[in-house]
């Protein structure tokens, strides 16, 4: 079908406002802050131009490389929230009486605001707190101070992770599952194959494409995780992330060229990972 030219007027007229946004509030400003990671921009004056010194920064300071060492132990959760999801997804994969009412109260999690779960999780955590009284309760007096000792704080803020994503890792995990037919099940049940075999041969490779994502999604999360250890404790007792240093660097320190360079960094794991995840999933529309 030809296109009039009043009609390519049209198009261009509606395409226009949203490719100058686009521009104006993605693309110059992304390459704007990597000019900025080259120099050691303090917020006023004129930027001085310095090389990779902000990236060999992050790169060598172990400070720096802490950062992301932090990260890892979100990652590390990643592993029982997934695994947990899974299972209850498998256990009540099929139609029973109050699924929706089940499925609403596991997403409830997701759905709050982080200054919420952070206050929930301050007091959980706390000297004389929730968790430390159910251990007083069943006789277990020497307690650690959850967000005080530098060994077991940061674990300690990423378990809220298993409990804030779970329900959502299960939604997705459960929509899959149910897109596999029964009749998979039924042969299996046939062939005498145990509840074990069905899971690893046919309910996780017909999921899989589910289940990088939810990997994926996981990796992504934990690189720019922010709010709760920052609500909770301001980046203190070594809980600073990527992000968080990114604002401290930038409106604290007047760093604004060397968390130029640290955002970049994490535009560009973050940009790999959602590359791949793309790419898992067209794979799976294949």
């Amino acid at each position: 079908m030809k296109i009039t030219k009043s009609a390519k007027i049209v198009i261009i007229a509606f395409l226009i406002l949203p490719v100058i946004h686009l521009l104006v509030f993605s693309y110059i400003p992304i390459l704007a802050n990597l000019y900025l990671s080259f120099t050691n921009y303090k917020g006023i004056g004129t930027p001085k131009w310095i090389g990779i010194k902000n990236y060999k920064k992050l790169l060598t300071d172990t400070r720096y490389i802490s950062l992301f060492k932090n990260c890892l132990w979100y990652m590390l959760m990643a592993i029982p929230q997934l695994t947990f999801a899974f299972i209850l997804a498998v256990v009540v994969n099929g139609k029973f009486k109050g699924l929706n009412f089940f499925k609403g109260v596991l997403i409830i999690p997701y759905l709050l605001n982080g200054v919420i779960v952070s206050t929930i999780f301050i007091i959980f955590f706390n000297n004389s707190g929730t968790l430390n009284t159910i251990l007083h309760f069943f006789g277990i007096m020497n307690t650690p101070q959850w967000l005080q000792n530098l060994r077991i704080v940061n674990p300690s803020i990423a378990s809220i992770s298993i409990w804030r994503y779970y329900g959502m890792n299960f939604i997705m995990f459960f929509g899959a599952l149910q897109t596999v037919p029964s009749e998979l099940y039924e042969a299996a049940a046939i062939d005498g194959c145990k509840k074990m075999q069905e899971i690893l041969y046919i309910s996780i490779p017909s999921i899989k494409n589910v289940l990088f994502i939810n990997i994926l999604l996981s990796i992504s999360g934990s690189i720019q995780v922010y709010e709760i250890p920052y609500i909770m404790l301001n980046g203190s007792n070594g809980t600073t992330t990527p992000v968080i240093q990114i604002n401290q660097s930038a409106f604290s320190d007047n760093k604004y060229g060397f968390a130029a360079a640290l955002s970049i960094l994490v535009f560009v794991i973050v940009v790999i990972v959602v590359g791949l995840q793309r790419v898992i999933t067209k794979k799976g529309e294949d």
